[in-house]
């Protein structure tokens, strides 16, 4: 089973994401994919160095089918020029970040109510045969999106896709104006899980223990190919762990706090992360002194 490290912005640089023993895959914050295809020094911010046994994936904004043909030369253009960074599984279009300065551009989660932009967005970036490509959304914009069960209307179209880079959706079980003390509702699981398509659960999994109570109702589960954690992870990096050795029969070994701090800086000296990374860790997360 898939187990996946939530995209944190400003949390999640490489040497984060290569402190998780136990993922099989990982996400940068969210660019915008206008900045990285009109500025070449936001590549700067591109750390997609290889990290064994993870799937690294580069999540990206935008609304525009020729940006999407644009990044894709240049992300090309780029990994020629630092192969170095060569470590790219995959592009995830987010359709989730509940930021106003996304949707208010008519990104983000403002388009889930338009589900043909959407499948044309994830059409053009699968006009490639390198990177693997998903969708991440929620539920809805808002409550009166989820009232009218917009995410069904765009599973509609995304099970339409029949290319095989297309590989997964991963939902958030809440919509997008939400609070973040907000319960997650997964009372649309069960119909989720009837479409076609490879799902990633998002919202409140703490363990296994979590996952399991979500899922225990749910008859068909074939569908269902991981599920995703994120806030866990910041105090307790060795939650993914447990999750693995339960799951897909690993063998890992749980590591004191100070081996885990011991360890970040190691990362931080193999690829410096950027100063805001940096503070933000050291605020969010207690094992980091």
């Amino acid at each position: 089973m898939e187990i996946h490290l939530a995209s944190m912005e400003n949390i999640t640089c490489w040497a984060f994401r290569a402190l998780m023993q136990g993922v099989t895959d990982s996400y940068t914050g969210i660019f915008s994919m206008n900045y990285l295809v009109k500025r070449n020094k936001a590549w700067r911010e591109i750390d997609m160095f290889p990290i064994e046994g993870q799937r690294q994936w580069i999540q990206v904004a935008t609304s525009q089918e020729k940006e999407c043909a644009d990044f894709l030369n240049k992300i090309n253009e780029k990994l020629e020029e630092e192969p170095e960074k060569n470590g790219t599984y995959g592009i995830q279009l987010n359709c989730s970040c509940p930021s106003p300065n996304i949707i208010k551009i008519g990104q983000g989660p403002a388009l889930i109510k338009r589900p043909l932009k959407v499948a044309s967005l994830i059409n053009e970036l699968l006009k490639q045969d390198k990177f693997k490509i998903s969708l991440k959304t929620r539920l809805g914009l808002n409550e009166f999106e989820v009232s009218e069960r917009r995410i069904f209307k765009l599973l509609e179209e995304i099970e339409k896709i029949k290319d095989p880079n297309f590989t997964e959706v991963v939902v958030h079980f809440r919509h997008a104006k939400e609070k973040s003390t907000a319960i997650y509702d997964y009372s649309a699981l069960k119909e989720i899980c009837d479409y076609n398509i490879p799902i990633v659960i998002n919202g409140g999994i703490h363990n296994y223990k979590d996952y399991n109570n979500i899922v225990k109702n749910i008859p068909k589960r074939k569908n269902i190919k991981g599920f995703m954690i994120g806030r866990e992870a910041l105090k307790d990096p060795d939650c993914f762990v447990d999750v693995s050795n339960m799951l897909n029969c690993t063998l890992l070994n749980r590591r004191s706090l100070d081996e885990i701090n011991s360890n970040f800086k190691r990362l931080c000296l193999e690829h410096v992360p950027r100063d805001i990374y940096l503070e933000r860790i050291k605020t969010a997360c207690p094992w980091n002194k």
